[in-house]
């Protein structure tokens, strides 16, 4: 039998530098699909290897792809391709291994036509220059500061890669990371690998949703599903009187999680698997807060099925293991069970929290109508490290219905019941509420419109604690929301050749902060916002002009702020749409009692050029002045930037590179 012995960086390398035609695509798949899947690999010395073809002629066809004819006893000069082409070649080499559910015998019946397989290549580059002044106060930003965001998606034979990237200076100031691998998803078929900063959901009791750094992989072949992730959920903070921020201190936090399912005909049923563990040694002890290192695991079964045509039904069902200290002891094996260990999952301490999670609804939906029924109840121990912040000790009983009315003019979706707490009564004092939820929407004519909602159902958000102009950033916090209502009337005052129109919204919201993942019901935070906003289009000139007055109102303990805001903005587009201007102007007066009344005055000019197709350049800037009052000295501040944007998309061929692929619209769109 025939041998052929070849070191393995000869073999990338040959790969990666030689033209390839048709019949070498087939017998290099072959020698590759040979090594992967028959286990035909014997290592030698000197990080070589050998592979046994029982094809005399197939074995003779490799040994001449890979030295000259002339000279078969001596390795051969590589002759250099271009980039695309080497990388295309180098994709080649790896196609078998990313790859690797399939067939055999149809990778080796396919892999001659990949010469007429093109790779395509679309995504963009965008690199923005931020500039900064300030005369009356100190800096509140760097004077320069520069970002690059890159994105690209590689799709050839069925597997679609998209990655991205982002690298910016080390800001100063915030103490943020100077770059980050975004991520990258690549699939072929039925599975998709997740790399870097990804997300996943698997559920509302255990991932849900929330940003990991590391590895993940979903897989659907047919009717089952499997999915995996490990990585960082939480980077470690340590306490930093200096930062701007003032970011409280946390842990490093690891997670991982498994997720399996069948999906049939009228029914899913899924398994899920979560836990999380914070490492105590990546900060030191914080002083002025206390912070506990804590890990979690959780497991969860959820089914639906369609009873009948009309007729469906949803079940969740979990159970949570939850140490509030990690570095306590361990608990005594008297104590341990099942339970409180998830059949082996977690290891409890004598800080050990569990807890019950439970969730279902029946549904009847027919044309134009649907109602619910719903219950829902967790435990005060149930805890989750996969969400954003998770509420417990509550129990729902909710009754819904959706209908729509007049030809689908009106359309209502309202949902409603009881609220309880204090479910094991171990507070003296529990609460007993009604909820409920109603969203309408209704549209008189070619006219008028009106939607509005209302909720006082609790939920988990990030709120901007007020509307300052001249705050150095918007304080976000996370909160509890327990009541939101919004409301919106438009009115169209003219058609299609002069488009016009005027709308008027208002926002309510009530909040609780949430502290070290508490939640403080003694500091209410109210905020309301209002704005009257007139639009204008004029397609022929390519002129848009807005008008509008706000006002916001924020409400903290028993500091009341409010903005009073009047802002006009312009846009208009020269040479044929490819440059467009804006202009913008804003005054805004601010009422504190507790404080000095002040006004503030934004100015804005920039503009977009669409040099052609594949590049964009912008510039924008901003000009703030806080004007003086007694005892408060005034200052002004400068806002630059400029950006290049590069959008692109290309189609390369393993023969040569296509010409270049002229991206749609979309792709050259401005971000």
């Amino acid at each position: 039998m025939p041998y052929y012995s070849i070191h393995r960086s000869e073999l990338v390398k040959l790969i990666a530098t030689r033209k390839i035609s048709h019949w070498k695509i087939h017998t290099v798949h072959w020698f590759l699909a040979a090594v992967h899947w028959k286990n035909l690999l014997r290592p030698l010395a000197g990080n070589s290897f050998e592979v046994k073809f029982q094809n005399e002629k197939l074995a003779s066809k490799l040994f001449f792809f890979t030295h000259e004819p002339d000279r078969m006893n001596t390795r051969s000069t590589p002759r250099l391709l271009s980039l695309p082409q080497a990388g295309f070649s180098l994709l080649l080499f790896c196609l078998p291994l990313l790859a690797g559910a399939q067939d055999v015998g149809q990778v080796v019946s396919q892999a001659g036509k990949l010469g007429r397989v093109p790779l395509e290549i679309t995504g963009g580059l965008n690199f923005s220059n931020n500039f900064y002044f300030s005369n009356g106060i100190n800096p509140r930003r760097d004077a320069l500061q520069w970002r690059v965001l890159a994105n690209m998606n590689l799709s050839f034979a069925g597997i679609t890669a998209p990655f991205s990237l982002a690298f910016s200076d080390a800001n100063r100031q915030f103490n943020l990371p100077s770059y980050t691998f975004t991520g990258i998803s690549p699939t072929y078929k039925w599975a998709r690998l997740h790399l870097g900063d990804r997300s996943l959901n698997f559920s509302k009791y255990t991932l849900n949703s929330i940003n990991f750094r590391g590895v993940g992989l979903e897989l659907e072949p047919g009717k089952f599903y499997v999915a995996g992730m490990y990585g960082q959920l939480r980077r470690a903070v340590a306490e930093d009187f200096l930062s701007q921020q003032m970011l409280d201190p946390a842990y490093r936090r690891i997670g991982y999680g498994f997720k399996a399912g069948y999906l049939g005909e009228g029914f899913e049923y899924k398994l899920m698997v979560f836990g999380a563990h914070d490492d105590p040694n990546s900060i030191e002890q914080p002083v002025m807060r206390l912070v506990l290192p804590s890990n979690n695991a959780v497991a969860s079964v959820h089914g639906t099925h369609q009873i009948t045509k009309r007729i469906g039904a949803e079940v969740e069902i979990a159970r949570s293991a939850f140490n509030q200290d990690s570095r306590q002891e361990a608990l005594g094996d008297g104590e341990r069970n099942a339970a409180n260990t998830l059949f082996g999952l977690f290891q409890p301490t004598v800080s050990l929290l569990t807890g019950h999670a439970l969730r279902g609804k029946l549904m009847y939906n027919t044309r134009g109508f649907g109602v619910n029924g719903g219950y829902e109840r967790i435990d005060r121990g149930f805890r989750t490290l996969g969400a954003l912040f998770f509420l417990s000790d509550v129990e729902y009983y909710t009754v819904g219905f959706n209908k729509s009315l007049f030809r689908s003019k009106l359309n209502v979706f309202a949902n409603g019941g009881v609220e309880r707490t204090n479910l094991d009564e171990f507070e003296s004092n529990g609460t007993q509420r009604l909820v409920g939820s109603l969203n309408a929407s209704y549209s008189a004519g070619e006219k008028w419109s009106f939607n509005g909602s209302f909720s006082n159902f609790q939920n988990t958000s990030k709120l901007h604690t007020f509307s300052d102009p001249t705050a150095l950033v918007d304080s976000i916090i996370l909160a509890q929301t327990t009541q939101t209502i919004n409301g919106a009337v438009t009115y169209i005052l003219s058609g299609k050749e002069r488009p016009a129109s005027l709308t008027l919204s208002l926002t309510q919201q009530n909040a609780n902060s949430i502290l070290d993942d508490v939640v403080q019901t003694d500091s209410e935070t109210r905020f309301f916002n209002g704005s009257l906003i007139y639009s204008l289009s004029i397609p022929t000139q390519d002129l848009r002009f807005n008008a509008s007055m706000n006002v916001n109102q924020t409400q903290v303990a028993a500091i009341n702020n409010t903005v009073l805001s009047p802002t006009m903005g312009l846009t208009k587009g020269f040479l044929k749409k490819r440059l467009q201007t804006n202009a913008r102007m804003s005054y805004n007066q601010i009422f504190n009692p507790v404080g000095d009344n002040s006004a503030v005055v934004n100015l804005g000019l920039g503009a977009t050029f669409q040099i052609n197709s594949l590049h964009t350049l912008s510039f924008n800037n901003t000009f703030l002045n806080r004007f003086a009052v007694p005892d408060t000295p005034g200052f002004s501040e400068w806002y630059g930037q400029l950006m290049y944007n590069y959008r692109f998309a290309k189609n390369l061929r393993l023969s040569g590179q296509a010409p270049p692929t002229a991206p749609n619209k979309e792709n050259t769109s401005n971000q």
